[in-house]
């Protein structure tokens, strides 16, 4: 709440929205137009080590999820990424996802103004389906404890149930709507949508016994 709200009402006090550039920081904006030359080279070196900070960390968190999603795959591309090296590190996972950043690097050179908002859009539109995922998850689970009776056994229970549950859906579909309005989001929501529906038919694909695809 005070990095986050706190710092954009200090902006806000001092430069009008409307006129800060989504190209640059906000905090080098502010520092310039004020004539603080030097702390806006500070909050740029800063701004610098925090993203060369989070690649490292996504490199690292994503290897090892890569690693962990295709343990035990019978695909050969899946048992390579789901393979440790000698010194037990998922190597081929953390080759891949510096591949992917790579290509995302090069994309920058020809999409420079839209591809963080894409980007941005597309890693927006998975976090509203995992966690709508989860909280219909719990609402079935919740049901399921309900029909059972088994709801004293629980030892803790989510507060304000089931309207916060479907608070945060009303939350998720409105952010949804608001991506819908502008072009270059809505390209995102629409790739992204095509891309979860594709891993869909093709896990269930993979999922059917063979048997059945030989018919």
């Amino acid at each position: 709440m005070i990095f986050y709200i706190g710092s954009l009402l200090a902006i806000m006090c001092i430069y009008p929205w409307q006129y800060l550039s989504a190209n640059t920081s906000p905090f080098v904006q502010v520092f310039s137009a004020i004539g603080i030359k030097t702390a806006a080279a500070v909050i740029n070196f800063v701004v610098l080590t925090a993203a060369a900070s989070s690649c490292n960390s996504a490199i690292f968190t994503t290897g090892r999820m890569i690693f962990s999603m295709t343990y035990g795959s019978k695909s050969k591309l899946g048992q390579r990424l789901g393979s440790l090296s000698l010194r037990q590190i998922p190597k081929n996972g953390i080759i891949f996802s510096t591949m992917t950043i790579a290509i995302i690097m090069v994309m920058g050179l020809f999409l420079p103004g839209d591809l963080f908002t894409f980007i941005a859009s597309v890693a927006t539109t998975c976090f509203l389906f995992v966690w709508g995922m989860i909280i219909l998850a719990h609402l079935k689970y919740r049901h399921f404890v309900k029909v059972t009776d088994k709801e004293t056994s629980l030892k803790f229970k989510m507060p304000l149930y089931p309207i916060s549950d479907y608070f945060v859906l009303i939350f998720f579909l409105i952010v949804t709507i608001v991506l819908f309005l502008r072009t270059n989001t809505r390209i995102a929501l629409i790739a992204s949508i095509i891309w979860l529906t594709g891993l869909w038919i093709v896990s269930n694909r993979q999922n059917r016994p063979s048997s059945e695809l030989d018919q």
